[in-house]
């Protein structure tokens, strides 16, 4: 539970600290840098290379928060 806490501060931190229009990109900016930087870590236990273990968590990270836009955009929530 810690760790997926920690991880979730990272992209409501710009919003929490009232960043105001530049929130959204800053936030973006960095769950790519962690979800890159947690990947690279994660090849060190595996044995796969560090840019190939953040570019693979990126994606995903990229494809999970593609598909909850998406599903927002269907059913009509949005950032205010």
């Amino acid at each position: 539970f810690a760790a997926f806490a920690a991880g979730a501060i990272l992209p409501l931190a710009p919003f929490a600290l009232g960043a105001g229009a530049a929130s959204l990109p800053i936030a973006l900016s960095l769950a790519a840098v962690g979800l890159a930087a947690v990947g690279a870590t994660l090849s060190l236990f595996s044995g796969r290379s560090a840019i190939g273990g953040g570019l693979r968590m990126l994606l995903i990270g990229a494809a999970a928060g593609g598909a909850t836009y998406g599903i927002g955009q269907l059913v009509g929530v949005g950032l205010a």
